[in-house]
């Protein structure tokens, strides 16, 4: 099963050793299979392409991120399924030292003697980044909302009813007062003059 999946995640792999200097393009349709090669996948399901431009030079690559789609997401009003746009526009810049490593989000230090770059990572992660905070269904044209209305009127029972606070103060006025704290107010419109 592992090594299925290495297998997979290897076909995000672009090998640039035999490429000329100059630009190359790379397309990918990413759906479940793709957000299925990730452990505990934030994302489960969408559907997106991911448009890669690789510029090739003497002494590294850049790579140029456009991801445009929807992901499969809940709802935070309703808890219903809903599809939530994503896109990415973003570039990441592969050059090569003694060792592996990504001193910023935007660099990847690659061994001299490696040959392919995998990006399935990196795509994976710039999805995720890119999902709008906060989802709730569209309204509908009608201006009431998108949401699944029985979940909604479920939700309603559970509301808890709260008093304004101007009727909180009213009652407060009438209630009689401890003559030790109109005796302080003196002291403190005493101190205030």
């Amino acid at each position: 099963m592992a090594a299925e999946k290495e297998k997979k995640i290897g076909e995000y792999g672009i090998a640039f050793k035999g490429l000329k200097e100059g630009q190359h393009l790379y397309e990918y349709k990413l759906g479940s299979a793709f957000f299925e090669l990730f452990e505990q996948p934030q994302v489960e399901t969408g559907e997106l392409l991911a448009k890669v431009t690789l510029t090739k030079s003497t002494r590294m690559l850049e790579l140029s991120f456009h991801i445009d789609g929807v992901v499969e997401a809940l709802c935070d009003r309703c808890l219903g399924l809903m599809d939530v746009p994503v896109t990415y526009k973003g570039k990441l810049f592969v050059k090569f030292g003694e060792v592996y490593d990504e001193p910023t989000e935007e660099i990847v230090i690659l061994p001299h003697e490696e040959h392919t770059v995998n990006i399935a990572r990196f795509m994976y992660e710039y999805i995720v980044v890119s999902i709008p905070i906060r989802h709730v269904h569209p309204d509908k044209e009608d201006g009431t909302p998108g949401c699944d209305t029985e979940m909604l009127a479920q939700l309603e029972t559970y509301m808890v009813d709260q008093e304004p606070a101007s009727g909180q103060d009213e009652e407060n006025d009438n209630e009689e007062i401890d003559p030790r704290w109109n005796e302080l107010k003196k002291l403190k419109n005493k101190n205030n003059k």
